[in-house]
């Protein structure tokens, strides 16, 4: 029969290792709220460069893409952690609960089950600022003549924003 001194000492364990996991989901949130704020201040030098100076803004979009994983990346792993925390603490009686509420609350709102909202308005401004660049460039290239290199950024363009789709909807699940 377990000791009252071995209970307490688990109790305490897995209430340190809960504030651990859940301080960890906080720094990620954080860092994927600074992806944002690097996207945005890239986006607006390449895309005001973009303006006068002859492909540059087409370079943005594999940055743009690049910054979405590792934008997705933190996102999978705020998941991982809110199902270990789910899964492996909230299990233990000691009044552990807001992972297991969470995920109940979104059980019941199935609405945009894949496509949660953060990840709509965060992939949203990675596409919107890709599709700025590549209009940008299009535009001053009016008639449409595009050089060979240019070919060649925009087919790279155009694959970064399907990447950044295809881990948008990964992240979305």
């Amino acid at each position: 029969m377990p000791s009252k001194t071995n209970k307490t000492t688990d109790l305490h364990g897995v209430d340190l290792e809960y504030n651990s996991l859940r301080g960890e989901i906080l720094k990620r949130i954080e860092l994927r709220q600074q992806i944002i704020s690097i996207t945005l201040t890239l986006a607006g030098i390449f895309l005001s460069f973009g303006l006068s100076t002859d492909t540059v803004a087409m370079i943005y979009p594999p940055l743009a893409a690049f910054l979405a994983i590792a934008w997705a990346q933190n996102d999978l792993r705020i998941r991982d952690l809110a199902t270990y925390i789910r899964e492996n603490l909230e299990t233990v009686p000691i009044g552990l609960g807001y992972e297991t509420y969470v995920q109940r609350a979104r059980q019941k709102n199935k609405k945009l089950s894949t496509w949660r909202y953060v990840v709509i308005s965060h992939t949203g401004i990675f596409i919107f600022t890709q599709l700025m660049a590549i209009g940008i460039e299009l535009l001053k290239s009016m008639p449409i003549v595009l050089t060979p290199l240019k070919w060649v950024l925009l087919v790279i363009d155009l694959i970064s924003i399907l990447v950044v789709l295809l881990f948008a909807r990964q992240s979305g699940r």
